[in-house]
């Protein structure tokens, strides 16, 4: 399969959300209680317009247009933690379930290393789901602690702190 990866914009909203809805209710049914993803989903699987107009959120988009991968970082922590000055965040990836293994996920993340060093970070923290842990350890980040990330209404989300040297 052929891809490219680019910037998201504005006008990524709805392809994005809709690659989100798939990729997370796939792939997270086997590390998740279904009462947890029953209320997390929701939450988790729209995009974030912060996301798509901050310049540093990519898709990944096969010949035809349609979003197979989408990922990114920013300067600050999407938890209020772990802030440094020299430090970024890991944001929102998901890759098309029926794409799993061809390369997107590894692709987006090379634009985000490349692309946070240039910017002058030093090392990037993730917060991983909890079956994210073997892709981002793959691309060398190591698991710091378990941390559960609170939604909006209350939801507690269980998660992995991981960090990665530029």
């Amino acid at each position: 399969m052929r891809f490219r990866v680019r910037v998201a914009g504005p006008d990524d909203r709805e392809a994005v959300s809709a690659l989100l809805l798939k990729s997370y209710t796939a792939l997270l049914r086997p590390a998740y209680d279904p009462e947890i993803l029953e209320k997390a989903l929701p939450l988790i699987t729209r995009a974030n317009p912060d996301l798509l107009t901050s310049g540093t959120y990519y898709v990944a988009c096969c010949e035809d247009g349609t979003v197979v991968g989408a990922g990114g970082w920013t300067r600050h922590s999407p938890t209020g933690r772990n802030d440094t000055a020299g430090n970024g965040n890991l944001r929102h990836f998901g890759t098309d379930p029926d794409q799993a293994r061809q390369g997107i996920g590894r692709a987006l993340m090379a634009r985000c290393l490349q692309d946070a060093k240039a910017a002058g970070l030093t090392d990037l923290n993730c917060y991983s789901t909890l079956n994210g842990e073997a892709f981002y350890a793959a691309c060398g980040f190591r698991t710091v602690e378990p941390y559960d990330v609170t939604l909006p209404g209350g939801v507690v989300f269980p998660s992995l702190r991981m960090v990665r040297d530029l």
